[in-house]
């Protein structure tokens, strides 16, 4: 176009008008390409500012953790209470305890498990021996119905020979013997002279059928008495074996031991 112009082939008036022309299709290319240089500007600049802002919301909204915040507890776990630890300890202890009687059972069953296959085990601790002591009693006069007690079959015929030398000995010495008045043995309260002595208060004790060195026959010595009661007593005199005199009339013994009393409490 200026070419044209510069070779002056158009007349002065044409040449305004064409000026004005290629102006004002020139016009539009010059704002397009400034709109878009400055709409590129503003689309940088934006993406700019965006990405400060979403910098700076990330900041505020995530603040750095101080130092201590780590040793709080995490929200989602409950925070243990004294009680708690209590409780725990409890458990602990039940625990504890539970686990030693659960070793002791364990520990019975394997004796028994021993005993049953014939195996040695462990003694149990030896419990204070009181034999010395009932021989000590003994050697004061202070009898118990063990101590005067013999092998003999249930309603078998009684034979001197079965009474062991400790029994013998006892013989005419002067003792002290517990046990029960015999009730159907007396038809008094007081004052009374005669009873049977027996090893508890059970009928069995006395009369067919009951054992021979589980009674003894009581008589009160002259001027002496007893009392009734369904109490032990305590009987002191002098022991005696009469196989003579307690027999049934078509034989056989329903006593053989007898004491001449001078005290009963």
């Amino acid at each position: 176009m200026p070419s044209l112009l510069r070779n002056n082939r158009y007349p002065s008036s044409k040449k305004f008008w064409l000026s004005v022309s290629v102006a004002c299709l020139s016009l539009p290319l010059v704002s397009f390409s400034a709109f878009a240089i400055e709409y590129n500007e503003a689309s940088e600049k934006q993406t700019t500012d965006k990405q400060t802002t979403d910098k700076q919301g990330t900041e505020t909204q995530e603040p750095a953790k101080p130092a201590t915040e780590s040793a709080k507890a995490d929200p989602q776990k409950p925070v243990a209470s004294k009680s708690d630890a209590s409780q725990n300890d409890a458990d602990s202890e039940k625990s504890s305890t539970d686990k030693k009687d659960s070793a002791t059972n364990e520990t019975s069953s394997s004796d028994r498990a021993a005993q049953t296959r014939g195996q040695a085990r462990p003694l149990p601790a030896t419990p204070v021996d009181d034999r010395s002591a009932r021989t000590g009693a003994k050697a004061k006069g202070d009898i118990t119905f063990d101590d005067i007690k013999f092998d003999i079959e249930k309603d078998g015929a009684f034979e001197r020979s079965m009474l062991t030398e400790d029994i013998e000995n006892m013989h005419k010495k002067s003792v002290r013997l517990r046990g029960y008045i015999l009730p159907a043995s007396v038809f008094q309260q007081t004052g009374i002279k005669k009873f049977v002595l027996v090893r508890d208060n059970q009928e069995c004790c006395f009369g067919p059928g009951a054992a021979l060195y589980d009674c003894v026959m009581v008589e009160m010595t002259e001027g002496k008495s007893a009392n009734f009661t369904t109490r032990p007593v305590a009987v002191r005199g002098t022991f005696m074996i009469d196989d003579e005199s307690y027999q049934y009339p078509d034989g056989g013994h329903y006593a053989i031991y007898k004491m001449v009393a001078t005290e009963v409490k």
